[in-house]
């Protein structure tokens, strides 16, 4: 699939249907960010002026007749909405999504370094609960690899604190972290109890000492 030709497809059917009201639109992701597989969805984003029940009404027709619409999830709400959202929510959209048409930029007073240290402790809390869960009861390498994609995100955002930086490839964030942190994104999620495990204990130590929000902590890794 040429995702540069299925993006302006979108675009299009988007525009027609909301016009004016299109805030932002773009992509974020594993096919933002160039890690896609074949298996990988279409992450979109649309940002409106505002939402109601009849806008999904209006954008499920808008993209009924899309190429791969099987494909297609993401993102959709309104910019009154997100300026009342979970501060490290806003964080993850911003730093992950790349605009093709408008931006994001009414978010960066509200995705700034406190909204990323919030952003590392609610992934941390969600892995830590989710590890308890897999390992007991799914023992799912699918599962694992869910998590594994969410430290990801959880230690991108743990970067910026330390740097004022945004990495966008795991690929790229890997070599940058000390090794502990390296594995957990270099890990096989086949291997349950090992992988599991480590992502258990930083996200316990995450919790408990606030690890990976300290500047001084990749020193000490």
């Amino acid at each position: 699939m040429d995702l540069n030709a299925w993006m302006e497809k979108y675009r299009a059917a988007v525009e027609a249907a909301f016009g004016s009201r299109v805030v932002c639109l773009g992509l974020q992701g594993s096919q933002a960010r160039g890690e896609a597989t074949p298996e990988s969805d279409i992450d979109a984003v649309l940002v409106l002026d505002r939402l109601a029940p009849a806008d999904l009404a209006r954008y499920r027709e808008a993209v009924c007749g899309l190429p791969c619409r099987e494909k297609l999830c993401g993102f959709v709400g309104g910019k009154e909405e997100l300026l009342g959202w979970e501060p490290g929510d806003l964080f993850a959209l911003y730093s992950d999504t790349v605009p093709l048409v408008g931006d994001l930029e009414f978010l960066r007073p509200l995705a700034g370094p406190d909204a990323a240290r919030r952003c590392v402790r609610n992934g941390a809390c969600a892995i830590y609960h989710a590890c308890v869960h897999d390992l007991l009861h799914e023992r799912s390498p699918e599962l694992l690899a869910g998590l594994q994609k969410a430290a990801f995100f959880a230690l991108r955002a743990a970067w910026y604190c330390r740097t004022g930086r945004i990495v966008k490839q795991r690929r790229e964030l890997a070599p940058l972290l000390p090794p502990a942190q390296r594995a957990l994104l270099e890990g096989d999620p086949a291997d349950l109890d090992g992988l599991g495990g480590r992502l258990l204990e930083w996200a316990g130590r995450t919790i408990r000492m606030g690890e990976g929000l300290d500047p001084d902590a990749a020193g000490r890794a």
